[in-house]
């Protein structure tokens, strides 16, 4: 090999050490900054040294990270607080993270190849996911329910109709997965809806109710009055006597339980019957204050007519509804047996 070779191959070689001296330098030069491009998150912290990455994070992050994430249904609001699911961003470890992006593979690649380009980097947050497990079962003891069947109720002269509704549950596992997204996401969405599925149909729809009772009574002791609702809607009411002092005419839900046109009068065994308690007394006998119809309801009460029409308004029965002999008989004619009958 002559001089000439040996020179030309020598300059080479030092030419090539430069180079790699050079590369190295430059690679040297960026290990205390964070690659361009780099982000935490949304964060972008490309060309930070440490020092200020840190500050950074501690300053947009950290504190996103205690905020709290609500869960919502509806118009219901349910909070887990930052400090309930012990949570923590790890300000350090993200920021090691972040000045590893971008410094993949060797020094030529990272210098030469493009390959110092930063990505994205994912906070390094902690939380008790046990404390999302008992967030999630509290939602869900509030949310879940069971189906509601069609009803009514009567309250304060009122007919109170209460629609029918589905039973829905909590999907727990979903709900659990959505929120520990949203606490590992400090400046993402802290709002999540809660999934929930329908668990039950109701049996009965409110159509359904309103087919089944045409006509619905109800009476108000206080005012006096029975009111009849026909397809759920007011329609007449008419002066009625109720039980006196002592012998209250029972408050409840009833339904009609029988109905008999000039009704026998079976005399309760009380002391107020005198000597008449225990006796069946005849349609038509004096002694008998059923007057021509009858509609059973309760433990040997029920709505009959009257022929002592001014104890209408007052309480003057022995625990029955007295109706003059016109309104009985109008009534009698429209009720069934099993027609819901409200005592207020």
């Amino acid at each position: 090999m002559t001089r000439g070779v040996l020179i030309g191959i020598g300059g080479v070689l030092t030419i090539v050490l430069l180079f790699v001296g050079v590369v190295l330098v430059v690679d040297a030069t960026r290990e205390d900054k964070i690659a361009d491009g780099t982000k935490i998150g949304t964060l972008d912290v490309g060309g930070l040294d440490r020092d200020a990455a840190t500050a950074l994070v501690q300053r947009r992050l950290a504190g996103a990270v205690r905020e709290p994430v609500e869960a919502t249904q509806g118009q219901r609001r349910f909070v887990l607080r930052g400090e309930d699911a012990s949570a923590r961003l790890d300000v350090a470890a993200t920021v090691d993270a972040a000045m590893r992006s971008g410094r993949a593979g060797d020094p030529f690649s990272r210098v030469l190849g493009g390959g110092g380009e930063g990505g994205t980097v994912a906070p390094k947050i902690t939380f008790s996911r046990a404390a999302v497990a008992r967030f999630v079962a509290r939602t869900a003891d509030r949310v879940d329910r069971k189906a509601r069947d069609a009803d009514i109720d009567w309250h304060d002269g009122k007919l109170v109709r209460v629609r029918a509704r589905s039973g829905i549950e909590v999907e727990r596992a979903q709900l659990a997965k959505l929120l520990e997204r949203a606490l590992d996401r400090p400046a993402g969405s802290r709002t999540v809806e809660v999934p929930a599925k329908v668990s039950e149909r109701p049996d009965r729809t409110f159509e359904d109710f309103a087919e089944r009772y045409p006509l619905v009574l109800a009476v108000d002791r206080d005012a006096k009055v029975l009111r009849v609702y026909e397809d759920l809607q007011f329609a007449r009411k008419y002066k009625i006597a109720v039980g006196k002092a002592g012998l209250e005419t029972t408050a409840g839900r009833y339904k009609i339980r029988e109905k008999v046109v000039n009704p026998p009068w079976h005399v309760p065994m009380s002391d107020w019957a005198g000597e008449l308690a225990g006796q069946t007394i005849a349609p038509g006998d004096p002694r008998n204050p059923l007057e021509a119809r009858w509609m059973g309801f309760h433990d040997g009460q029920g709505i009959h007519g009257t022929a002592d029409v001014a104890s209408l308004g007052t309480a003057a029965s022995h625990g029955c509804i007295r109706m003059a002999v016109p309104d009985v008989k109008r009534l009698f004619r429209r009720v069934k047996i099993g027609t819901p009958l409200f005592l207020q």
